[in-house]
Order: structure tokens, then C-alpha cells, then sequence
């Protein structure tokens, strides 16, 4: 399928160098899903492509749809430049995370409107100021079921008790309430908050995100927890997220 002229609406996953003077930009579009295309002479002054081939930009784009080979971007109605995220290392590094994460849980040209606008909403909501790690871990819980896994992160797997202290169980692939901890004494231990925040995660809407406020420690915990379920179900290791892990350590995050 070639589609010769086609308006839509995309959101820069990436972009990397071609050969001395092209650019590849994988856009995840709304209607075709994940593509790449081909930017010729980027780096003249009066290319109109410079900008809205940055990372994370999103934009109403005009270009041809390919389905073999490269698709070509021809010129732009409409932009929305992530000026704090680019201004900002820990916001850039997240949206950098959840960029290349998308990326990877589905193959290109598949559609997925839905997940096209929690990327769009996170990019958002990061771009305003909101923690960038607490928006980074919803999304994290929410694209599980795109790596092909399901665990039940909304209730006890025994009883289905959805109120209380949880903790999760890689055994019974999913939550379990305190009454039934016996069941499996090889759970995970997670601190009840890291459960609760992880079962709030799956749930919750980007739409209804007001304001989050978490301290530090309880953002580690979260952070362990999420991992552990990446470790156990995915098994994905981003270039993009092990930044972030350093990015924690560094006292300066400019050393």
C-alpha cells in the first residue's frame, strides 16, 4: 500500500542520522501506526522538517504512507514543541524512556489509537511539570498487556478482595491480599504502598491525573516493584532506561 499524499496527526519517537545529510524519524502515527521516515537534507537552514523531527514533538504531519521501505514526510500543519521536556534532563530522560518503551511493545504498522493517546497524554502531563517518574510508571503498568503479559494487578487472585494490604505473587500471577500471604512464601514482599500505588497504576486514568506527590522513598519502592514485574514478565533492558538508573545515583545530574 503507497498512499501518495496523507494528513495525520504523530508523535516523534526518535530520530537518528542517515548517511551525511538524512534523517530517519520513527513517528508513531494515529492512523498507521509506527513508521519510519525519510527527511532529506536535514540540516539546511530553511528545512521546514528541522524541528518537528525532534524527539518527542508532536505535530499534524502531510507526507506518503509506505508500506515497503521508508515513508517521506513532506511538510507540517500543525506543531506542539516539548520546550520544558527538552529543557530539562530528568523530563527528557522519562520521555525519552517511555518513547522507546512504546517502541518496542508493538511491532510496526499496527494500530493502536489508544495507546496513541496515553502516550500523547504522558508527554503531556510531563511537559507540565508533573513528576516525570510517577507518569512514567503508569504507563510502565499499563503497557504490560502490550508485551503479551496479564497479571492481575486489581484484586486477590484467591478471593477477589480489591480493598486492603496486597502483595504480588509470581506463582498465582497477580495480587494477593494479607488473609492469603500464605499461600506463596515466596512472593515478592513488596511494601503495601508499592502494591497499592502498582494496583492504583493499572487503573487509572491520565485524564484524571491532578496532582502527585509522592516522597522519594516511596518512588523507590514503586520503582523496585515495577522493575520486578519487568524482570519477571518482559525481560526488556532499554539503553533509555539503565540512563535513568544512573540518572538516580548522580548527585549532579550534569557530572
Amino acid at each position: 500500500m503507497t498512499i501518495n499524499q496523507a494528513t495525520f496527526p504523530g508523535i516523534v519517537l526518535y530520530q537518528r542520522p542517515y548517511k551525511e545529510k538524512d534523517l530517519l524519524v520513527k513517528i508513531f502515527t494515529q492512523p498507521y501506526g509506527k513508521r519510519m521516515f525519510f527527511v532529506r537534507n536535514i540540516h539546511k537552514p530553511n528545512n521546514v522538517l528541522k524541528q518537528p523531527s525532534f524527539a518527542f514533538v508532536r505535530a499534524e504531519y502531510i507526507g506518503t504512507i509506505n508500506d515497503r521501505g521508508f515513508s517521506f514526510l513532506k511538510e507540517v500543519k500543525s506543531m506542539t514543541f516539548p520546550k520544558h521536556t527538552m529543557s530539562d534532563l530528568e523530563a527528557m530522560a522519562y520521555a525519552s524512556y517511555l518513547c522507546h518503551l512504546v517502541d518496542a511493545s508493538m511491532p510496526d504498522r499496527e494500530i493502536d489509537q489508544v495507546l496513541f493517546t496515553h502516550l500523547e497524554q504522558a508527554l503531556d502531563k510531563i511537559e507540565t511539570g508533573f513528576n516525570p517518574a510517577i507518569i512514567s510508571n503508569i504507563l510502565e503498568v499499563q503497557l504490560l498487556a502490550k508485551f503479551g503479559v496479564m497479571p492481575q494487578l486489581h484484586a486477590c487472585q484467591i478471593c477477589q478482595e480489591d480493598q486492603g494490604v496486597f502483595d504480588f505473587s509470581v506463582a498465582f500471577d497477580g495480587l494477593l491480599c494479607q488473609k492469603h500471604f500464605d499461600r506463596d512464601p515466596r512472593r515478592l514482599h513488596w511494601p503495601a504502598r508499592a502494591a497499592h500505588f502498582v494496583k492504583l497504576f493499572s487503573q487509572i486514568n491520565f485524564s484524571n491525573v491532578q496532582s502527585i506527590h509522592l516522597n522519594s522513598q516511596s518512588q523507590a519502592m514503586i520503582r523496585r516493584a515495577i522493575d520486578d514485574l519487568y524482570d519477571e514478565y518482559v525481560g526488556l533492558h532499554l539503553k533509555s532506561k539503565s540512563f535513568i538508573d544512573k540518572l538516580a545515583n548522580f548527585s549532579n545530574p550534569l557530572d
